[in-house]
């Protein structure tokens, strides 16, 4: 067992011949409305320490009180209840170019990105304001130029489904859908394909997160490139580890 094990949550268990002191590890929190995945990683090399557990906002907020200073970083992600794309510094009255596409909402946020774009978003209750989105997180991975290729991005995360048409270094279209069944998430894959005019046969599909088998075998007589080597139960919280 590694050092400091009473500052781990009660539920973690360490993979085999896997161990590591909080002082040389990282939390990654992913936020939603019913609660918050864990995922405690290497500080150094990113891999996951352990399985994905799942906290209560309660349980993961007393665990941040009191051990917030033992481990080397946290990194904390939101789930947002709504999300758009517009120009830098386009939005000078959110009320008026919010409430038309979010009639439900208010106090919007609003996360810059390099590129000169501005998410505005909204978190569901319980998401605390101190996240970053994960639709600016993702945009923000997505552009740089370590990803280089022109591609439609998939972050898959439960029944939540996050698409991205990247060509040219600039976002096409970034959507976040609910996804039922493997069906619902291939005909959205699908869909975005057809309405940025991307070609299957050239354009590859990068999924990263949560696997689905037969939503890839849907896909797999059309997009002729389907890369998930980026597939693995921990992989939807490992991929927002910030590189340096």
């Amino acid at each position: 067992m590694a050092t400091g094990s009473n500052m781990w949550p009660a539920t973690w268990a360490f993979f085999p011949n896997t161990e590591s002191s909080p002082e040389d590890s990282v939390v990654l929190l992913s936020y939603n409305s019913s609660g918050v995945l864990v995922c405690i990683v290497h500080g150094e090399s990113g891999r996951p320490l352990g399985p994905i557990i799942a906290l209560s906002h309660t349980e993961t907020q007393s665990w941040i009180d009191r051990h917030a200073a033992d481990f080397a970083a946290w990194h904390a992600f939101g789930h947002e209840d709504f999300g758009a794309w517009y120009p830098k510094d386009w939005v000078q009255d959110v009320e008026t170019w919010l409430k038309p596409l979010d009639p439900q909402g208010h106090a919007w946020e609003c996360f810059p990105l390099e590129r000169g774009m501005d998410l505005y978003y909204r978190f569901p209750a319980g998401v605390p304001n101190h996240c970053v989105p994960t639709m600016g997180a993702n945009a923000q991975r997505w552009l740089s130029p370590l990803s280089k290729r022109d591609a439609v991005r998939v972050h898959r995360q439960g029944h939540r489904l996050e698409l991205a048409a990247i060509q040219q270094g600039r976002v096409l279209s970034h959507t976040v859908f609910h996804v039922e069944t493997s069906q619902d998430a291939a005909y959205a894959c699908m869909v975005l394909y057809d309405q940025c005019g991307l070609p299957a046969q050239h354009v590859p599909l990068i999924w990263e997160g949560d696997a689905d088998e037969g939503c890839w075998e849907s896909l797999r007589p059309f997009i002729e490139k389907l890369d998930t080597t980026a597939s693995h139960p921990w992989s939807a919280l490992t991929v927002l580890f910030p590189r340096t």
